[in-house]
């Protein structure tokens, strides 16, 4: 059993710095007085980000990254996952059996870096670890579990960690941020009401069943989809200052997905 090391490192966003236009109770049921009438972005902050029941995972403390060689940035390394006022994220669900992780990445490829997304059982042992090659630009990048790695199993909690190694000799100074994800059932219910949805109302879907990597994932979907739509544009920028990012363009962060891993550097451990 591979115990975990990297926790006491984690560089993690703030939301208690972040001030809250909601803090409302979350996850009630979606006819909850007024719920209903919100914008979409202020459903997604009424729901995730404000105040929720404590669903944190215990024994993980909130910490800053050591850096050796990393560039100067102004913004950090972040993960687009709500956390709880302490700086805990919270165990997101998901129905997904291979869901797709969000993440700022503030470094150019300039600086030749490569990236580590390691995914950790109950067990604590690696059922996906992969490296990848950061080739893109300041922005903010998707990673999906490929079809190589065993579907999540419904009802188990799973932690993922995504590191920027910035001194391959010494790992010690990677920056790296963690969360929690937890399978859960998708009910006949659910499953009938995104048939026919659009993209627009999945987000609100997703969100009223408390499923964040599927309504971060939805929303960025539709702002492809859409970049013309100024409204969009700006809910997409509120969204990424209330989860910790604090410089942000006028144009937004691009969107892209993570390449494929490096070969010689990946790993798969099957469960």
């Amino acid at each position: 059993m591979r115990q975990i090391k990297f926790i006491p490192r984690v560089a993690i966003l703030c939301l208690g710095a972040v001030t809250m236009s909601i803090s409302l109770p979350l996850f009630v049921t979606p006819n909850v007085i007024g719920a209903e009438e919100l914008s979409l972005i202020e459903k997604v902050k009424y729901f995730f980000l404000g105040k929720r029941p404590s669903k944190v995972a215990s024994g993980r403390q909130r910490g800053g990254a050591r850096r050796d060689r990393c560039p100067n940035v102004p913004d950090s390394l972040t993960a687009l996952v709500p956390f709880d006022v302490d700086g805990v994220p919270f165990v997101e669900q998901t129905i997904s059996d291979r869901p797709t992780f969000w993440f700022y990445i503030p470094y150019l490829p300039v600086s030749r870096r490569n990236a580590e997304f390691v995914l950790i059982d109950e067990n604590e042992d690696d059922v996906y670890s992969a490296t990848f090659s950061l080739s893109q630009k300041e922005g903010i990048a998707s990673l999906q579990l490929p079809l190589t790695v065993p579907p999540l199993k419904q009802g188990k909690k799973y932690q993922w960690v995504f590191s920027v190694i910035c001194n391959p000799i010494n790992r010690s100074g990677d920056a790296t941020v963690n969360g929690w994800v937890e399978r859960v059932p998708e009910s006949s219910t659910l499953n009938s009401r995104l048939k026919v949805a659009t993209t627009r109302e999945k987000i609100s879907i997703y969100t009223e069943a408390g499923l964040w990597y599927e309504t971060l994932t939805s929303f960025t979907i539709l702002l492809k989809n859409n970049p013309q739509d100024e409204d969009l544009k700006k809910n997409w920028l509120n969204l990424q200052q209330t989860l910790g990012i604090t410089r942000i363009s006028s144009e937004g962060w691009i969107l892209y997905s993570l390449p494929e891993p490096t070969k010689n550097l990946q790993k798969n451990h099957l469960y």
